[in-house]
């Protein structure tokens, strides 16, 4: 018993230190699952090949309630399906980016067919710089996570990649975000996969970018953040790295970043068509992040964005599959 009295101050440490090592261990677990993304109850498409109808015949199905909280919408078929679920009883409630760089008069125009039709329409929230998300909600049971806008051109000329994600957890999240931004509330990102702007995406697209070991393609639209281009800059050093951009004459401000990540001996292409408004990221072919972000610090930081990280087979076979064509039809910056 004396030996005990005499040594107890040692045991509380070690009791202590001891629990300390299993909290770290514990915490440190759900890093990694976030970085290795969603693998079941995912669904890619790809556009131009995909064309409208995953998205027609969603709107078409729903019997209760569809959500829409894009950044472009002029396309006609897409705003007629948005109309007629409303007709037959369908809660249908868009939302739209009221000032949106060359495409305001776009949206003028939807969103006064879109009332004349009964839908229920509001702008954005105003609170952030823009809203540049692109998503679809059915039913409280299907979500859709787009890189493109629901525009004619979106369908039918640019490099998209879209997901469409019936985990209950990460729909309700999605459904979560559209109603706070609908009632102007401040929204609390919870544990998915999910990554939002301007909560989580930096931190995310940073640890996702980090992680790689062999190879990082990236085929993105907009790249001019500081701390992501001297990231992949260093990134190169010990990994592979591709970025595919749309051509300087299409979208010039990508010229800077894209001429120091060639220094730094990132392999860069530039591809006319289809026009590269994707945004997706490909670490070692085994994990992406697709969605609205692009790598600028104002998808980021300021924007409301909305992507996901995911794991899935079948969705990274065909990012590497369709990474491969674009990338062969590039012509190389120098």
């Amino acid at each position: 018993m004396p030996f005990f009295k005499k040594n107890i101050p040692t045991l509380i440490f070690l009791v202590l230190v001891y629990s300390w090592f299993l909290i770290s261990n514990v915490v440190s677990r759900p890093v990694t699952l976030e970085v290795l993304g969603a693998n079941s109850n995912i669904t890619l498409s790809v556009q131009p090949d995909a064309g409208r109808q995953l998205i027609l015949d969603a709107i078409d199905n729903a019997r209760q309630e569809v959500l829409v909280e894009v950044y472009l919408l002029s396309d006609k078929q897409i705003i007629e399906a948005l109309g007629n679920a409303e007709g037959r009883g369908v809660a249908v409630n868009v939302m739209l980016e009221q000032h949106p760089f060359g495409g305001s008069n776009l949206n003028n125009k939807s969103e006064k067919t879109l009332r004349e039709n009964g839908v229920a329409v509001k702008w954005t929230n105003p609170s952030f710089s823009l809203t540049h998300e692109k998503a679809i909600v059915i039913d409280g049971i299907k979500a859709f996570i787009l890189n493109q806008n629901l525009t004619a051109s979106a369908f039918t000329k640019n490099r998209e990649y879209n997901i469409i994600d019936t985990n209950p957890k990460d729909v309700s999240e999605i459904r979560n975000i559209f109603m706070a931004d609908w009632e102007r509330r401040e929204f609390n990102p919870t544990s998915t996969y999910l990554i939002i702007s301007p909560k989580n995406s930096r931190a995310a697209l940073t640890t996702l970018i980090k992680s790689a070991i062999k190879t990082i393609d990236i085929e993105m639209e907009y790249i001019e953040d500081e701390k992501i281009v001297s990231l992949l800059s260093d990134k190169v050093r010990n990994t592979e790295i591709r970025l595919l951009i749309p051509t300087f004459t299409q979208f010039a401000v990508n010229k800077d970043a894209a001429r120091r990540l060639v220094q730094a001996g990132v392999s860069v292409k530039t591809l006319s068509s289809p026009y590269i408004h994707a945004k997706m990221i490909l670490i070692d072919d085994v994990k992406a992040y697709v969605g609205s972000i692009n790598l600028s610090t104002q998808s980021m930081d300021e924007n409301r964005e909305l992507g996901i990280m995911l794991s899935e087979n079948e969705s990274i076979k065909t990012l590497v599959e369709t990474f491969s064509i674009d990338w062969n039809l590039g012509t190389q910056v120098n």
